[in-house]
């Protein structure tokens, strides 16, 4: 067995290389194992499933400029003739798109009296009696939503006694009980669940409010409104195009913009996210490519410098596979220490992230999977200059210089 004493004892005469070496492969190992689990962290926060029929679902800002057009009216004419064209199966007026980033929240209470009371907020939707419909869900639990519940509310103050909301915001403020039947409080006002949904992403996706969602019956008149519309996927594109000149055709007092889907919409919401995982994957190629030239370059500094020692050890009787044994192991031991001082440094930079941008435990299998990687490269990137020691012939010693 090749004596490990010997190795390290070499490798103490050439310090400085050494040292810059192993605090390359300490740096990489942190930063590589920590970029991996935030990758890891935001492709897993873009699949998530948002609950929503994604394809089939478009969206669109309706600008209403000139005070005497009765907008209550003209949205209920809006949507009528947007269910006659072909290919639509529900739409709405609304006032928040999901998945946009941008939009409303409201804070509920699950009692009237504030003390004791558990709050939480949530995304508000607030559409037509067929709200639900439009968004493609299934009522879980309870019922959904009656004509008789829609309210306008205009100047008078009218809001909805009914609300359908996710499982999530249930389990917010109810962990308990069932919150169907129960009565939920936006300032003192009382507002019934009729229903429950298992899943809706709201408008904000970063949001610790994204899974907590209220669907309300009621159309708050406003200048600025939007239309969601359910369309068959076949027909999507079709209706896109048409829907724009459909409405102004109806009241031209207003801008349209044009309609987008929610897929287009979702990727402009995580568009920084996918930056973000892009850079963080070109950082780690880079890292991992210049820890293997270094380490590379090192070795094969030390082959030249060596020839003569390499070329005696030949002649004394040493066989090729030891050489190359030799330098692998040398390898090894310098990927040894930098990879003790990386793990302390991954640690402490998680933690780092933890404090200052709100990151997560950093799970250990992506150290160890980082550990294997970096030690895979090293050793593969060492091989090629140990074999070609391996290859120098004993006549080399007896060479003058």
């Amino acid at each position: 067995m090749l004596n490990i004493s010997p190795i390290f004892n070499a490798m103490m005469r050439n310090k400085s290389s050494i040292i810059l070496i192993v605090m390359q492969i300490a740096l990489t190992l942190a930063i590589v194992s920590n970029a991996a689990f935030i990758i890891k962290e935001r492709i897993d926060t873009m699949q998530r499933d948002s609950g929503l029929p994604e394809t089939q679902l478009i969206g669109f800002d309706v600008y209403f400029y000139d005070d005497a057009v009765n907008i209550a009216n003209q949205l209920l004419l809006d949507q009528q003739k947007l269910l006659e064209v072909p290919g639509v199966i529900e739409a709405t007026p609304i006032n928040q798109i999901p998945l946009s980033g941008s939009g409303d929240s409201w804070s509920f209470r699950n009692q009237l009296e504030t003390d004791g009371a558990i709050s939480s907020g949530a995304g508000v939707f607030i559409g037509n009696y067929n709200i639900a419909d439009v968004f493609g869900h299934t009522i879980a639990q309870g019922r959904n939503f009656r004509p008789d519940e829609f309210v306008i509310r205009d100047n008078n103050g009218n809001v909805p006694k009914v609300t359908i909301i996710t499982q999530a915001l249930a389990d917010e403020l109810f962990p308990e009980s069932n919150a169907v039947g129960k009565f939920i409080y936006s300032t003192d006002i009382p507002i019934q669940v009729i229903g429950i949904i298992d899943k809706m992403q709201g408008s904000w996706v970063h949001s610790s409010l994204v899974e907590k969602t209220a669907l309300m019956p009621m159309i708050n008149v406003k200048q600025f409104m939007r239309f969601i519309v359910r369309i068959e996927p076949k027909e999507v594109n079709q209706v896109i195009a048409s829907v724009q000149e459909l409405l102004l055709a109806l009241e031209n007092r207003r801008v349209v913009s044009p309609a987008e889907t929610l897929i287009e919409k979702k990727e402009r919401s995580y568009q920084s996210d996918k930056l973000m995982t892009n850079m963080l994957v070109v950082i780690i190629t880079v890292l991992v490519f210049i820890t293997a030239l270094g380490i590379a370059g090192m070795t094969i500094f030390n082959v030249n410098r060596r020839q003569k020692q390499i070329g005696t050890r030949r002649a004394l009787g040493a066989s090729r596979m030891e050489i190359q044994r030799y330098f692998m192991t040398e390898s090894a031991l310098i990927a040894g220490l930098g990879i003790v001082i990386g793990v302390v440094l991954a640690l402490v930079l998680n933690n780092y992230l933890m404090t200052y941008f709100s990151a997560t435990s950093l799970s250990l299998n992506y150290i160890v999977t980082t550990i294997v990687g970096i030690v895979l490269v090293i050793e593969f990137a060492v091989f090629w200059p140990a074999r070609k020691a391996s290859m120098i012939s004993p006549a080399i010693a007896t060479r003058s210089v």
